[in-house]
C-alpha cells in the first residue's frame, strides 16, 4: 500500500493555472469527469452555476443554477431544469453524473453532465436523513456519499439515492465543511469553526486531530477543506490565513503553498483584449497576482496534482508532487531524536 511508503521529497511544483474570473468567478468546488473540468461558481453578482471548461482552459458554456441548465449543448435544447439556489459542495462520479448540494434549500441535486435533471433528494430538520445547510461532499469506497451537515455539526452517509446509511461526528463537530476519504476509508473534516481536522475511522471513531486556532505553521483560521492522496498526505485549505497546508499521514506539518500562479490561457485572453487592464496590471504588485486568496476547497487526484480553487482569485491552482517512493532497505530505521544528527 502506497500509504505505508517512506518518501523522498524532491519538491511540489506549480504546474498551471485554470479559469479566470467572469469565466470561473468564485469557485467553489471543482469536479473532473473523462475529458471535462466542472467548477462550482457562486457569487452573489454574477450567479450560481457549474461552469464547464476543459484541460485546454476552454469555456464550454454552464449547468445547473437557480433556472437550470442556461448553456444546453447543440441536440440538447430541451434541458429540463437542474435547479439549486445557493450551492456548496460538487461530485462527480464514473458515470459523469453532478451531485449538487443546495445550502438554501437543504438539498442535494443531481443532474447528468448536460444538465439533465435526475433527481433532488434531502429535506431541512435535524433528524436522522435530515439537513441542515449542507456543504461539501465525498465518495466512499463502495460510491456511497459522505456530506457535511454543516449546521447540525455532524456528517452523514447516504447512498447515491440519496438514503441514510449512518451519521458521525456528532458532538464533536463545529460547523463542519470540506471532507474526504482516504484509500483505507477513514474520514477526513475541515472542522471549520474549531480550526481543525478531525479523522474518523469508517465506523465514525475519531482517530487522529490535527491542527489548532492560529496562523503558525500547523494551526488554522477557518479551514474549509481537507483532501489526502495516495501516500497519506494530508492537505489543507486554509481559508482565513490564505494558504494550503500539506501534512505526512501522521499530522506532522511539512509546507505550505502560497499561490503561484501564471496567467491561464483564459486570462491570457481576456487582459490582451483590455488595454486598461494590461497597463492596470504592468503597474501592480507582482508577487500579489500570485497569491491564493482565500482558498475555499482543495483536491488531489492520483497523478498526485494538487488542485486549489483559488476563490477570491477567481481561478484553479494547479500543482504536482514530485516525491519518490522509497523501500525499507532505501532508508535508516525512524530515529528518536533526529534534531542531533545532520546530513
Amino acid at each position: 500500500m502506497l500509504q505505508n511508503k517512506e518518501l523522498l521529497r524532491s519538491g511540489f511544483p506549480y504546474l498551471i493555472t485554470l479559469g479566470q474570473r467572469r469565466v470561473t468567478s468564485t469557485p467553489l468546488d471543482i469536479g473532473f469527469g473523462k475529458e471535462k473540468i466542472y467548477v462550482l461558481v457562486r457569487n452573489l453578482n454574477l450567479g450560481t452555476y457549474i461552469r464547464v471548461i476543459n484541460w485546454e482552459d476552454d469555456n464550454l458554456g454552464t449547468i445547473g443554477g437557480p433556472e437550470g441548465t442556461r448553456s444546453p449543448s447543440p441536440g440538447n435544447e430541451n434541458i429540463s431544469e437542474a435547479s439549486f439556489q445557493w450551492p456548496a459542495g460538487l461530485l462527480v462520479d464514473e458515470d459523469e453524473n453532478l451531485y449538487v448540494t443546495d445550502e438554501a434549500k437543504h438539498c442535494v441535486v443531481v443532474m447528468d453532465k448536460d444538465g439533465i435533471h435526475l433527481g433532488t433528494w434531502g429535506e431541512y430538520g435535524t433528524g436522522e436523513a435530515q439537513l441542515n445547510r449542507p456543504s461539501g461532499m465525498s465518495f466512499d469506497r463502495e460510491g456511497n456519499i459522505l456530506l457535511s451537515d454543516t449546521m447540525n455539526n455532524r456528517v452523514q452517509r447516504f447512498t447515491k439515492e440519496g438514503n441514510h446509511l449512518q451519521t458521525i461526528g456528532a458532538g464533536l463537530l463545529n460547523n463542519p465543511w470540506g471532507l474526504c476519504v482516504d484509500s483505507e476509508d477513514n474520514i477526513y473534516v475541515a472542522d471549520w469553526k474549531n480550526d481543525r481536522v478531525v479523522k474518523f475511522s469508517p465506523d465514525g471513531k475519531e482517530l487522529q486531530v490535527i491542527g489548532s486556532f492560529g496562523s503558525d505553521k500547523g494551526q488554522f483560521t477557518r479551514p474549509s477543506a481537507v483532501a489526502v492522496d495516495l501516500h497519506g498526505d494530508i492537505y489543507v485549505a486554509d481559508w482565513k490565513n490564505d494558504r494550503v497546508q500539506l501534512f505526512d499521514k501522521f499530522g506532522k506539518y511539512i509546507q505550505s503553498f502560497y499561490g503561484d500562479a501564471t496567467l491561464s490561457k483564459s486570462g491570457l485572453m481576456y487582459i490582451m483584449a483590455n488595454p486598461v487592464t494590461l497597463r492596470l496590471r504592468e503597474m501592480a504588485d507582482f508577487e500579489k497576482t500570485q497569491r491564493l486568496d482565500v482558498p475555499m476547497m482543495v483536491k488531489v487526484d492520483k497523478e498526485f496534482r494538487l488542485f486549489i480553487t483559488d476563490t477570491g482569485n477567481h481561478r484553479i491552482q494547479v500543482y504536482k508532487k514530485d516525491a519518490i517512493e522509497l523501500t525499507e532497505d532505501q532508508i535508516a530505521p525512524p530515529m528518536r531524536n533526529p534534531v542531533l544528527f545532520t546530513t
